[in-house]
């Protein structure tokens, strides 16, 4: 029955999601929330799996590749562009995001003053650990484990582990 749920999610989002294409028959989890706003496209190059209580959104672009996987209460937002290659699996609770807040002060207190944005890339054969947070303008190399907790701020290279806060590299994949 599970399954099935998945199934009428799936085809649910092919025919109505405004800017959102997924190429292959895909397992949708139940309340995954998938959105779009103004021109922004959510694509999709292959099979991927959204479990439970994940959300995709997307002002800008947000491009996933095959055998994406992404864990409960995780989420992926774009203002500008994020890529994730293939065979990349996010864990639960983390956070994707290429953007900031911007503030001001007005009259001793803060006032939104809109976003700065920077693309994310993701390479291939990435693993993304529990609660991990990735910010705006990071770009992960192809092999990488990022461990729990880690805040990724700066570019992590191919065939590492990397972790803390903020995350640097722990070891070499190749060691």
């Amino acid at each position: 029955m599970k399954n099935i749920r998945a199934l009428v999610r799936f085809i649910y989002i092919r025919l109505f999601k405004k800017g959102v294409t997924i190429a292959a028959l895909s397992y949708i989890g139940k309340g995954v929330k998938i959105t779009t706003h103004g021109s922004g496209q959510i694509t999709c190059n292959g099979k991927i799996r959204l479990d439970s209580f994940t959300e995709l959104e997307a002002r800008g672009k947000i491009t996933l590749g095959s055998h994406f996987v992404m864990n409960p209460y995780s989420r992926v937002v774009a203002h500008q562009q994020i890529d994730i290659g293939e065979n990349v699996v996010i864990a639960r609770f983390v956070s994707i995001l290429d953007h900031d807040h911007s503030f001001k002060t007005e009259h001793g207190a803060f006032a939104f003053d809109g976003y700065k944005a920077a693309p994310i890339k993701i390479g291939n054969n990435v693993w993304i650990g529990d609660k991990v947070s990735i910010l705006k303008g990071v770009t992960i190399g192809d092999n990488v484990i990022i461990a729990a907790n880690a805040v990724v701020t700066k570019d992590i290279p191919s065939n590492v582990i990397a972790g803390g806060i903020p995350a640097k590299i722990l070891k070499s994949i190749n060691d």
